[in-house]
């Protein structure tokens, strides 16, 4: 038994005092007033520091120097470990636009770490590609970019069963076909590196896509078309109440005035923060180093981003979970239980696990974090397991 007492738990809409208690991997009992009774427990006083559900990061590459794409459990598994240092106790490996017998490997490898991984949770796979726009590569190889019309999907969504997410460009050749083929297996549909303008958007709905992919980046916004503007997946993902919407909230992808924009138009149960992280994320790096991505990218680190090296494009973030709370709640100043949402609840709700994660609630799995008022990490557990203990270290008594 693990009792966690004088916590700020952090509800989906509120802050509440609150002692918690963990058996079994299983949060047990929330409660305001602690007996004492500690027979075969470990008690960790909180000192009054935030305690939220653990966060939930469902778009990223990578981490503590491994890449999703390596084609090694191992590598995913050291990810996975280097993120939940830093609070996120569960993560959708993502995938990059590859060549098909590379993206099999790879779903092969987060498939194998699945069983393996016990100090995170993988929940599964994310597909960001192959069947993308070439317009709205961003930081995609272009050689492997592919239009679904020309290549069989079943060669990647048959692979496994463990694939939650895909994304996709629906106005691509066959692209809202490709909808149909993703839902239907009961895999989100999400409009990816997309090109489309505002009905084409709408019209994807109806073919099963109900998630937009990173706003705002590598996506069409608002264009002139002669004399008349016409909106683009920005607006769509803002306007249709059918998307949820990821959104990089680590302030060099997005300001904070935008953040307060897709919070204000999507509210907190529809739109959700990701990382969108490289595997130079949740580590630490040099300001100007040149690296290369697992896809052959070389990348360099400037201005707390990855850009690629010719500076023509961001390439993806070095952030945590953490930090995006921290930005949403500080920077953009929503108030810290949405925030939170933003990272647990939400991501939980989309990726089909909220009936077990994503808050604090009796029978939910004990993946737990505790921050300060900066949300500066201070304990993680996992399923009730304690991976980092920093609050003697902080002075939390």
């Amino acid at each position: 038994m693990l009792i966690l007492k004088n916590a700020k738990a952090i509800f989906p809409d509120r802050v509440r005092e609150k002692n918690v208690i963990v058996k079994d991997g299983k949060i047990v009992d929330i409660c305001g007033r602690f007996d004492g009774r500690t027979e075969n427990a470990e008690i960790i006083d909180c000192g009054g520091l935030y305690l939220s559900p653990g966060f939930i990061d469902v778009h990223v590459h990578g981490g503590g120097g491994y890449s999703a794409m390596s084609g090694n459990p191992d590598d995913i598994i050291k990810m996975c470990e280097a993120h939940a240092w830093y609070g996120t106790t569960s993560i959708l490996p993502t995938t990059l636009a590859a060549p098909i017998g590379k993206i099999q490997k790879a779903m092969s490898a987060i498939d194998d770490a699945m069983g393996k991984c016990g100090k995170c949770n993988i929940l599964g796979i994310h597909l960001e590609g192959p069947f993308l726009s070439q317009e709205m590569k961003g930081a995609q190889s272009p050689e492997n970019i592919l239009a679904p019309s020309g290549h069989d999907p079943a060669e990647l969504l048959d692979y496994s069963e463990n694939i939650k997410m895909m994304g996709a460009a629906p106005e691509t050749e066959g692209g809202f076909d490709l909808g149909l083929e993703i839902s239907k297996r009961g895999i989100v549909a999400s409009v990816a590196h997309s090109n489309a303008v505002y009905d084409d958007i709408e019209k994807a709905l109806e073919y099963g896509y109900s998630d937009v992919t990173h706003l705002y980046s590598a996506c069409s916004s608002v264009t002139k078309v002669n004399l008349f503007r016409i909106g683009g997946v920005v607006e769509a993902a803002l306007a249709l109440d059918g998307y949820t919407t990821q959104f990089i909230a680590d302030l060099r992808h997005l300001p904070a005035g935008i953040l307060k924009l897709i919070y204000k138009c999507k509210g907190a149960d529809k739109a959700y923060a990701i990382t969108d992280g490289l595997e130079f994320s949740a580590m630490e790096i040099d300001e100007g180093g040149i690296y290369t991505q697992e896809n052959g990218l070389a990348t360099v680190y400037e201005d707390g981003v990855m850009k690629l090296a010719d500076r023509s494009c961001l390439a993806g973030s070095v952030a945590t979970c953490a930090k995006l709370v921290r930005n949403l709640y500080k920077s953009a100043d929503i108030p810290l239980a949405d925030a939170v949402r933003m990272a647990t609840l939400t991501p939980a709700s989309v990726s089909g696990v909220q009936k077990y994660k994503g808050k604090i609630s009796n029978g939910y799995d004990a993946d737990l974090v505790l921050f300060d008022s900066d949300v500066n990490v201070k304990l993680v557990t996992v399923k009730g397991t304690v991976i980092r203990n920093d609050t003697k270290k902080s002075g939390v008594k």
